[in-house]
């Protein structure tokens, strides 16, 4: 994909308030008004849902894309899919992998341990009764069309398999360790030939990726993503996932190079300087739905600075949301009434 196509794809977002519609306003205000709520806080993973997906499908002879995080180096490889005649190895890419690995996370922390519809955690099942209700849990429109995308996407992403290498050297010696990571360890999928949207699936992730989906992931507001990936370009969405999640423990300022935002975001720019102009587009739209973020762009240096920031999605937040899947919405209202009834309702808005 050319530099030119995929700047447009960044800009096609509307980067200017006049190209933004009526609902686009309406879900500006909504996210400045309020915080998420339990429904509205889903949980995030640079790498895993994010940018170890290519924004578009490589060609045909790449064998895999990489990350690095530290000493780790996240490999993707494509599986393969379709049959007879039509089987081919692809990777999944563009946004609905990213959703469905959050959607996938946000399941799996809301569970608990605690059987659910779409979770089994005693085996690490994952179940989606309908690609209809998959649509509407991850804010996806109905349609067939839609549907259809996020069923080919699903199907990628299960054959797909990571691996996750540690190399390290001391006393002459040279060490790389590697860990082997499919996505799933068995699935089954059901295709519906007269409504993909009735299609589902049924599958057993593997105990690497179910645990680091469960306890590296960092919360962030659906709403925001939303926002983030209306258009074609997943670069704003990959940005605030990183951003979010990194300002969880970041206590200092922090140079980071513009090499390594090109390493991590980078993905089929050919031309480091459109890169940076592209980076640049993108963090200003992350801006707008995430104003505590206070990141640097200095206009001669070589990196931008990270200043310590409030997470996105605030920790109170988090917990009410926590406190919603453990004990249940009706439980999270009683407590709150029981609240006002005892301190009064100004002292029950501050808790």
């Amino acid at each position: 994909m050319s530099d030119t196509r995929v700047e447009q794809d960044v800009l096609d977002l509307g980067s200017t308030g006049m190209e933004l519609d009526v609902r686009r306003v309406n879900l500006l205000d909504d996210i400045e008004a309020r915080d998420p709520n339990s429904m509205e806080i889903w949980y995030g993973h640079s790498i895993l849902t994010a940018t170890l997906f290519p924004p578009a499908q490589p060609s045909d002879d790449v064998d895999f894309v990489s990350k690095t995080n530290g000493r780790l180096e996240y490999m993707l490889e494509a599986g393969v899919t379709g049959d007879g005649d039509d089987r081919k190895r692809r990777f999944p890419f563009g946004k609905y992998p990213r959703l469905l690995m959050a959607w996938m996370a946000k399941q799996i922390r809301a569970a608990k341990g605690h059987r659910t519809r779409n979770v089994d955690p005693e085996t690490k099942t994952i179940t989606i009764p309908s690609i209809y209700q998959l649509c509407e849990e991850m804010g996806l429109p109905h349609g067939g069309r839609t549907a259809k995308s996020v069923q080919e996407q699903l199907e990628l992403l299960l054959a797909c398999r990571i691996s996750i290498r540690a190399s390290g050297t001391g006393k002459g010696l040279n060490v790389r360790d590697t860990a082997y990571l499919p996505i799933v360890q068995a699935v089954r999928i059901i295709n519906d030939e007269k409504n993909v949207g009735y299609s589902g699936a049924t599958f057993r992730l593997t105990d690497e990726v179910y645990e680091r989906l469960s306890r590296e992931s960092a919360p962030f507001d659906t709403r925001v993503s939303t926002y983030l990936l209306k258009g074609r370009s997943v670069m704003p969405y990959d940005i605030y996932i990183w951003l979010t999640g990194s300002m969880k423990n970041l206590r200092h300022d922090l140079p980071v190079s513009w090499d390594w935002l090109y390493e991590r975001f980078g993905d089929q720019i050919a031309v480091k300087k459109s890169f940076r102009r592209m980076f640049r587009q993108s963090l200003e739209k992350v801006k707008k739905v995430y104003p505590g973020l206070n990141v640097e762009c200095p206009t001669y240096e070589d990196y931008i600075i990270l200043h310590p920031s409030p997470t996105s999605v605030p920790t109170r937040a988090v917990h009410d949301a926590e406190a919603a899947a453990s004990d249940g919405v009706f439980d999270v209202a009683m407590r709150s009434l029981t609240s006002v009834q005892r301190n009064g309702v100004r002292k029950a808005i501050t808790e």
